[in-house]
């Protein structure tokens, strides 16, 4: 059972790391995408190299496998894309007046969010024919003595889990977080963050299915006003507030955003990809006016 195991044992076998240190490693893996949007081919799971790798019950460094790199920054890429499709998908259907549903849609992107975020820090979660992993891409500092053929990252630490609960990634994700520096992140919102406990940020999500008489918002039967989904922006990051799902979607996805916007200043391919994503493709709709003013107040308290 996930109780008796020591997750927070678990996550500090990754150790802190530097975004700029990071960003080089990834321009020297990025993958060669067929199109926008495209799914990873094969991905972490199917990717042979990594099949054929020998883990054991004890964390254990590696010499890096073949299309591993690659692969780990396409996840993170089209998982970018899911949290961006699932983040407008919440805002549509809350300016639908269905401000209830809009919660519990903000929940999964800030849950493929954090997932995607984590991978782009190097520590992708891949479920390797049966056995549930967790990846340390950069497990050692950055290699100072440099050739022009010499990787910036050239190992990789292998890390058996036992079976993730989402309150499992919650906890992955903060440590991530906390032990990596990243110059182009909102560090107010990076602080809210952090200043959660992980075991309360899945519950607001899980009574929608689990509590019968749940429904916080009185729209089960009549639509709300769009006025009324404003409402939920405001406050501070709490789980006793009523719009904290919607909140935890914005910061997410926010921070993710960062990330991966400074990485595409140096590749277009990235940038390509990144363009097309929902969120950036219909910046200026309507449909978002609420995030982009949750983005305002966002950087006024930088």
């Amino acid at each position: 059972m996930s109780e008796a195991i020591n997750w927070r044992a678990k996550w500090q076998h990754f150790r802190k790391r530097s975004w700029d240190e990071i960003r080089k490693s990834w321009l020297e893996n990025i993958p060669a995408f067929p199109s926008r949007g495209a799914k990873p081919d094969p991905g972490l799971e199917k990717l042979p190299s990594l099949l054929a790798l020998e883990t054991t019950s004890i964390p254990t460094v590696f010499p890096d496998l073949e299309g591993l790199r690659p692969n780990a920054l396409w996840e993170a890429v089209f998982l970018f894309q899911k949290c961006a499709y699932a983040h407008l998908a919440a805002q549509r259907i809350g300016q639908e007046g269905m401000h209830c549903w809009s919660l519990f849609n903000a929940y999964h992107s800030a849950y493929l969010g954090a997932k995607g975020m984590m991978t782009l820090l190097g520590a992708p979660c891949p479920n390797v024919a049966g056995t549930q992993l967790a990846l340390d891409l950069f497990p050692e500092p950055a290699t100072k003595k440099r050739g022009l053929s010499t990787p910036y990252f050239s190992e990789f630490k292998a890390i058996r889990l036992p079976r993730l609960e989402q309150r499992n990634v919650w906890e992955g994700f903060q440590r991530l977080l906390n032990i990596s520096e990243a110059k182009c992140w909102n560090l107010p919102l990076r602080e809210e963050l952090l200043n959660l406990s992980h075991d309360a940020i899945s519950p607001p999500r899980n009574h929608f299915l689990y509590k019968a008489a749940f429904w916080p918002i009185p729209d089960l039967i009549d639509d709300l006003l769009p006025a009324d989904l404003t409402k939920l922006y405001e406050g501070e990051l709490d789980p006793e507030e009523v719009g904290f799902l919607i909140r935890l979607s914005c910061s997410v996805y926010l921070l993710f955003e960062q990330l991966l916007s400074d990485l595409a200043n140096d590749s277009e391919a990235i940038r390509y990809q990144m363009d097309g994503s929902r969120i950036l493709a219909n910046a200026g709709q309507p449909v978002l006016q609420d995030y982009a003013s949750f983005v305002v107040q966002a950087s006024g308290a930088v």
